[in-house]
C-alpha cells in the first residue's frame, strides 16, 4: 500500500514540475529587488551583474551605461549594448519584452546567442514586443542576450520567457477608458495609466520641440495644460485640436504627459492651423513652487538671475525674494551661460522637471533684460526712435522715468 502511495506522489509532483515548466518565468524590472543602481546620476557603465535571489542577469559595458529608474524600469544602451538572461532548464520558444510607454520608438532591438541574432528584429522600446525563438536555437541552457542595435536606449518593465509546448495565452481584447478633458484626465490620474480615450476641445498648441528623436507638443485646453510625446503625427504650433485621441498616460519626475500606444492615431481628430499665437500666463516664482501651470506656457517677469556651481555642472536660477526656480535650456534656444548675475530679466517656457522635485522653466525663447538702468544714454541719435517703459508699454516724450529706445536703455526727463 505504501509503495503505490509513494508512487502515486512522485507522478503527482511529476505533473507539477512538468506544469510549472509549462508556464513562462517572468523577470521583473517594476521594482528594484536587482539593487540596481538608482537613477541616472548613479548609472554603471562597465559591465556588472546582479541576482533578484531566484535569477542572474548581466549588463554589459557601455559608454551609455544603465540604471534603475524610480518609476519602474531598467534603462540601458546605446548600441551594442546588452542584457545576458540567466540559463534556463528547458527549451525557450519565445521571449517577451514589455517596453516603458514613453520609452523610444526608434529603438532597434533583437535576441541574441552569442554574436548570432536568433529572432526578428523589433522597432521602438515603447511596447511589449515579442521574439519567437529560431528553432535551431531554442535548446535549454543556451544564453540568450538582449542587445540593442542603433543609437537610442532600450527602457525594459519586465521579460516573459516561455516554453517550447507552452500554451502562449492571447492577447486580451482592449477596451479604453473615455477622458472627458484634459482637466478632468489631471484630477483623476497621478499614476500611469494605458489605455485612455482622451476628449480634446479647442486645445491650443502652445510649443512645440523635437528633442533627441522625442517631439514635445504642449497644449492648452481651458485653465488645464499637458504635453502631447511622440504621437506620430503633425500638430503644428498655434493650431487647435479637437476630437479624441487613444493615448496612454505616464509621469516622469511628478509632471505627468501622455504618449502613443498602438491604437493612436489622428483620424478622430480635427487640427486646424492659426496664426493667432498662444499667448504665456504670467506666473511668479511662488506660483512655480506651488506647482501651479505644469506643462503650461508662462512669463515670469522681472526676476534675478543667478548662477550656482554644483560640482562640474553650473545651474541656472531665478530669485524672487529669498525664492527660487532653476532654468533649464531643454531646448536650446536661450544661452543662459551668457547672463550677468545679479541682472534682472524676464524669463518665458514651459513649467516642468526634468529632475525628481527640482521645479523648472524649460525655456522656449531667449531671456529679456527688464529693468536696471544699464547703458543709459542720451544721445541725440536716439531722440526721435519710439519709447517704452518698463512694462513695454509705449511712451511718449511726456513720460518721465526709465525708458527703453532702441534697445537701449536711459532716463526720460
Amino acid at each position: 500500500m505504501n509503495k503505490i502511495l509513494r508512487i502515486s506522489m512522485i507522478a503527482v509532483l511529476a505533473l507539477i514540475a512538468n506544469f510549472s515548466f509549462g508556464q513562462e518565468v517572468t523577470l521583473d524590472f517594476s521594482t528594484n529587488n536587482w539593487n540596481l543602481p538608482e537613477g541616472s546620476k548613479n548609472k554603471i557603465k562597465t559591465a556588472a551583474t546582479y541576482t533578484d535571489g531566484t535569477y542572474t542577469i548581466s549588463m554589459s559595458a557601455s559608454s551609455d551605461g544603465h540604471y534603475w529608474n524610480p518609476d519602474g524600469y531598467l534603462l540601458f544602451g546605446k548600441a551594442n549594448a546588452f542584457l545576458t538572461l540567466p540559463a534556463f532548464d528547458f527549451d525557450v520558444a519565445k521571449i517577451v519584452v514589455e517596453g516603458r510607454s514613453g520609452a523610444s520608438t526608434s529603438t532597434v532591438q533583437n535576441i541574441y546567442v552569442g554574436d548570432q541574432a536568433v529572432s526578428t528584429a523589433t522597432t521602438g522600446a515603447n511596447k511589449t514586443n515579442s521574439y519567437a525563438i529560431d528553432t535551431k536555437h531554442q535548446a535549454k541552457g543556451n544564453i540568450y542576450s538582449i542587445k540593442v542595435t542603433n543609437k537610442y536606449n532600450t527602457q525594459i518593465v519586465s521579460i516573459k520567457i516561455y516554453k517550447v509546448g507552452s500554451e502562449i495565452p492571447e492577447e486580451p481584447e482592449i477596451t479604453y477608458t473615455d477622458v472627458p478633458s484634459v482637466k478632468d484626465l489631471l484630477a483623476n490620474y497621478t499614476k500611469a495609466t494605458s489605455n485612455l480615450n482622451l476628449k480634446l476641445t479647442n486645445a491650443k498648441v502652445l510649443y512645440v520641440n523635437n528633442y533627441n528623436g522625442t517631439v514635445n507638443t504642449y497644449v492648452r485646453e481651458g485653465d488645464a495644460a499637458i504635453e502631447l510625446r511622440t504621437l506620430g503625427f503633425d500638430m503644428p504650433v498655434n493650431s487647435t485640436i479637437s476630437g479624441t485621441v487613444k493615448v496612454d498616460y505616464a509621469v516622469n519626475n511628478g509632471i505627468p504627459y501622455l504618449k502613443a500606444n498602438d491604437a493612436t492615431k489622428a483620424e478622430a481628430l480635427t487640427i486646424t492651423t492659426s496664426t493667432e499665437e498662444a499667448q504665456p500666463i504670467v506666473a511668479t516664482v511662488a506660483d512655480i513652487l506651488a506647482k501651479k501651470y505644469i506643462n503650461d506656457l508662462v512669463i515670469i517677469k522681472d526676476v534675478t538671475f543667478k548662477k550656482e556651481v554644483s560640482g562640474t555642472y553650473t545651474n541656472y536660477f531665478i530669485y524672487d525674494g529669498d525664492q527660487k526656480v532653476q532654468l533649464y535650456d531643454k531646448f536650446q534656444v536661450s544661452d543662459l551661460a551668457t547672463l550677468t548675475d545679479g541682472e534682472t530679466y524676464t524669463v518665458q517656457g514651459l513649467f516642468g522637471q526634468i529632475f525628481k522635485d527640482v521645479p523648472e522653466i524649460l525655456m522656449t525663447k531667449k531671456v529679456a533684460e527688464t529693468t536696471g538702468i544699464n547703458n543709459i544714454t542720451t544721445d541725440a541719435t536716439l531722440e526721435n526712435a519710439p519709447a517704452f517703459n518698463l512694462a513695454g508699454q509705449k511712451v511718449g516724450k511726456a513720460y518721465k522715468g526709465v525708458v527703453i529706445k532702441a534697445g537701449k536703455k536711459f532716463v526720460q526727463k
